[in-house]
């Protein structure tokens, strides 16, 4: 990573009883554009957050960016994934950050950004053991370019990490996959549109430990997420926690690309975070708020106080 690419600052302690690194991961090149001329706007998220007093609160030792290529619409694509060849770029600078911050002995969490920013985190895990995935979304995320109706990369992210999808972003460093299926839990999805056949299995026949949302209610959060960890051997290696925030029910983040109704409270889905966070939890990453769905901040506040309570900072 050049200095251009990566800025880092030195701060203050850490949260939750652990050396913190905010790893800021501004890439929207996963996301289809929001219209003719108007690129996703989730590369605003960690400069909005920052800005609304998150890295205050969290008194994190290190902050670092590591700024994305340009958006590009890239309508001729030849695979159905937009910005193919930069997300892989970019995935392997992510990687760098996450690993270095690993191996420091730190908890990164990291700022998307959009769900394609998964490739980078687990890559840079990868390249050290063979660790878990915690996923925790809105949607399943589990489908083939040739399954996607918007050619984003963020749509596909739990298929290309574990393996499926093009080699571009699926065998990066010869890395394939970067998560075995018998290694993820798949949580509170509440997406119920199927998509076009594929070669793909559907995702409660993957392997994964898979309990949508109606399930994780049914079966209490605390006893589903322990009983989905110890299902993958989430403390073998460790685990890396990726969090949608459209996995909260859109009439509290309504900042998202795809919002729907029904989701997570603020209140479940600390629950969710905290019962994770009391296991061999690696890091974090938080994704898809878009500040330009937010002109008030009113979500992005909710969500630093979130994070701050989640992480163990207080007020």
């Amino acid at each position: 990573m050049s200095d251009q690419e990566i800025k880092e600052e030195q701060g203050m302690g850490g949260a939750m009883g652990r050396r913190l690194a905010i790893i800021e991961a501004p890439s929207n090149l996963g996301l289809m554009p929001l219209g003719d001329d108007i690129e996703p706007g989730t590369r605003q998220a960690p400069a909005v957050l920052r800005g609304l007093g998150l890295h205050d609160r969290l008194r994190a030792e290190r902050v670092v960016t590591v700024e994305a290529p340009p958006y590009a619409r890239d309508d001729e694509r030849r695979i159905n994934v937009r910005n193919i060849a930069a997300i892989a770029h970019y995935s392997v600078r992510l990687a760098d950050a996450v690993e270095d911050a690993v191996e420091a002995g730190l908890f990164p969490l990291v700022l998307g950004g959009d769900c394609s920013i998964l490739i980078g985190s687990m890559l840079g895990l990868a390249r050290r053991r063979e660790a878990g995935l915690l996923y925790v979304d809105g949607h399943t995320d589990f489908y083939l370019p040739e399954q996607s109706g918007t050619g984003g990369a963020a749509g596909m992210d739990l298929a290309l990490v574990t393996g499926w999808g093009p080699p571009a972003l699926t065998d990066i460093e010869g890395r394939w996959p970067y998560v075995t299926t018998r290694r993820v839990a798949a949580l509170a999805n509440r997406d119920s549109e199927g998509a076009p056949p594929a070669p793909i299995p559907d995702i409660a026949e993957s392997g994964m430990a898979y309990r949508p949302l109606e399930r994780l209610r049914a079966e209490g959060i605390e006893a589903c997420v322990t009983a989905a960890l110890d299902a993958i051997g989430a403390d073998r290696e460790g685990f890396w926690v990726h969090f949608d925030v459209d996995a909260i029910d859109s009439r509290l983040m309504p900042a998202v690309d795809s919002p729907q109704a029904g989701g997570l409270s603020w209140e479940e889905a600390a629950r969710v975070l905290a019962t994770a966070l009391k296991r061999r939890a690696l890091g974090l990453q938080i994704t898809i708020y878009d500040p330009s769905r937010d002109p008030d901040r009113s979500a992005g506040k909710a969500l630093v106080a979130w994070l701050a309570e989640v992480l163990g900072s207080g007020t």
